[in-house]
C-alpha cells in the first residue's frame, strides 16, 4: 500500500512569502526611481537650463550712408529695406533661419530661409541681414504703406518680430 503524503501550507507562511515577495518589489521600484531622477539631475550638470534663444531685429536704408537703423522709411524713397537679426544664446549645431516680412494686414509678404553652422566653440551672439529691394516692386508701385513686420524664426520656432512703419 503507498502512502500519499500531503503537504499543507500555513497560511502564517503563505502571508510571509507575500510580504517578502511585495517588499522585494517595492524596494526595487524605489532603487529604480532613484536611479532615474539622479540621472535627469546629473543630465545638465545641476545646474540652471541653457538660457533661451532671442533675437532683436533692426532695419535701415542701404540708401543711406553707414545705413543708420530706423523704425519709418518713406517708400518714395527707400530703395531697399536692410533686415539685420542679432541672434543671441543659439547651441551649436546647424540651423535654418527664417524671415518673413508681412503686410499690414498680417499676410506674408515674402519669405526667406538660410541655413548656417554654430561651431561647438562658438561664443557670442550670430549676425545676418537680408535686403528686401522696395523701389520697383508692388510696394512702391501701389503704395503698400502703413505698419509691415517681420517674424524671425529659428528651427520652425517662432523668435521674435519687429515692425517697421513705411510711410508715402
Amino acid at each position: 500500500m503507498r502512502r500519499k503524503i500531503l503537504f499543507v501550507r500555513s497560511p502564517k507562511r503563505s502571508r510571509d512569502w507575500t510580504k517578502l515577495l511585495l517588499g522585494s518589489v517595492a524596494a526595487l521600484m524605489l532603487v529604480g526611481a532613484s536611479a532615474c531622477q539622479m540621472q535627469s539631475m546629473s543630465g545638465n550638470g545641476g545646474g540652471a537650463p541653457p538660457p533661451a534663444v532671442s533675437a532683436s531685429i533692426s532695419f535701415c536704408d542701404d540708401g543711406v550712408a553707414s545705413c543708420p537703423p530706423a523704425s519709418s522709411f518713406s517708400v518714395a524713397s527707400l530703395r531697399d529695406l536692410v533686415v539685420k537679426i542679432n541672434w543671441e544664446n543659439v547651441p551649436a549645431g546647424n540651423h535654418t533661419g527664417s524671415l518673413e516680412l508681412l503686410m499690414p494686414g498680417g499676410a506674408a509678404y515674402r519669405v526667406t530661409q538660410d541655413g548656417f553652422l554654430i561651431p561647438g566653440s562658438s561664443a557670442g551672439p550670430f549676425s545676418a541681414q537680408r535686403t528686401f529691394p522696395v523701389v520697383g516692386t508692388a510696394i512702391s508701385q501701389r503704395h503698400m504703406t502703413g505698419n509691415w513686420s517681420v517674424r524671425a524664426s529659428l528651427d520652425g520656432q517662432p523668435i521674435a518680430t519687429q515692425f517697421v512703419e513705411l510711410t508715402p
